[in-house]
């Protein structure tokens, strides 16, 4: 009788945790993304004001919570120093997300390097990836097909 109540309980009432690795080079905007995530489905979040964000050095978390979903969020630090660690992070993400600063055309062959590189870890394959194409708003920025179109 325990295991039946115990599973009515787990499958109504206990959230399910998924995580979800962001990760890009630094200074594409990974954290500033999280922030307007938390800011759009977490209540009465104070967000950050984006001028204040620094670089990450490790990683930033974020838990945002609906229904009985909580999303766990894992933002890695982008410099090169910390992208060898990013792996370690893949083995218990659900998903993926890859930031990319549309404002730096110039470093649009590094981040298809980086993405490729990336999209070759055996774990990475069997999770659902987003690549977030960042502030292409900004004037002078590439619109998202050509960011596409350029680097992957």
């Amino acid at each position: 009788m325990y295991t039946l109540s115990a599973g009515i309980w787990e499958k109504f009432f206990k959230k399910k945790d998924y995580y979800v690795v962001i990760v890009g080079m630094d200074n594409a905007g990974k954290t500033t993304f999280l922030e307007q995530t938390k800011s759009h489905f977490v209540k009465d979040y104070g967000v950050l004001n984006p001028s204040k964000i620094t670089a990450t050095v490790g990683l930033n978390t974020g838990k945002v919570e609906l229904n009985n979903t909580c999303l766990n969020f894992w933002d890695l630090g982008g410099q090169e120093s910390l992208r060898e660690l990013w792996s370690t992070y893949f083995d218990d993400a659900n998903a993926l997300i890859f930031v990319v600063d549309a404002t730096r055309s110039d470093l649009f062959s590094t981040v298809a390097s980086l993405f490729k590189e990336v999209m070759a870890n055996e774990i990475v394959q069997n999770l659902p990836v987003l690549v977030a194409v960042n502030k292409s708003e900004m004037e002078g920025a590439a619109a998202a097909a050509e960011v596409i179109l350029c680097s992957f």
